[in-house]
């Protein structure tokens, strides 16, 4: 959510929305590989799963440096977005990776999906499956991409940009800390 809010804000709603539909693409990732059976193997294995969490956290970790480290910059008057500073990090990337290296999104769909499906079953419903999730997840994200970028809200999260990235920063390292010193 936090990454999303930041593209939003510092990209406009175009710049949220491909980060939400790049996160989404990362939640499909995982969905398929549960339903599929794939998913049983990185939840089996201890390293494989440790490893992902290490990943996930550093890259939480390097998120939140950045946004500690941005320098907010006015925006261009009648641009509708905030400039982005010395942010340069890519909306899609970053959605999808920050999707990708959780490994507790394969655990929620584990449990999730053990409950009505099994390994064997048609792969179309596989894929009706993992494609109802990552729609799921990309009309979430957009709905607050698009809603944040209302011009009353967006101009209230631009004036108070620098706090608000420092802010995202911290919450993004106390996340990795807590990975890490829980893994």
């Amino acid at each position: 959510m936090a990454v999303v809010v930041r593209h939003s804000v510092a990209g406009g709603s175009r710049a949220g929305i491909v980060c939400a539909i790049s996160h989404a693409f990362g939640i499909f990732l995982w969905a398929a590989m549960m339903v599929s059976g794939l998913g049983v193997l990185v939840l089996s294995s201890p390293d494989i799963f440790f490893a992902l969490r290490l990943a996930g956290a550093a890259f939480l970790f390097y998120l939140g440096w950045q946004a500690i480290r941005v320098r907010p910059t006015e925006p261009e008057p009648g641009s509708g977005a905030s400039a982005p500073g010395d942010y340069a990090g890519s909306p899609a990337r970053e959605g999808f990776l920050i999707a990708l290296s959780n490994p507790k999104v394969a655990v929620f769909f584990a449990a999730l999906f053990s409950q009505f499906i099994s390994p064997t079953a048609p792969q179309a419903e596989q894929w009706i499956i993992a494609s109802t999730a990552a729609t799921i997840d990309a009309l979430w994200y957009v709905v607050v991409s698009v809603l944040l970028t209302r011009a009353a809200v967006l101009q209230w999260f631009q004036e108070r940009s620098g706090l608000l990235n420092r802010i995202f920063g911290v919450i993004l390292i106390t996340l990795s800390l807590s990975i890490f010193l829980t893994g």
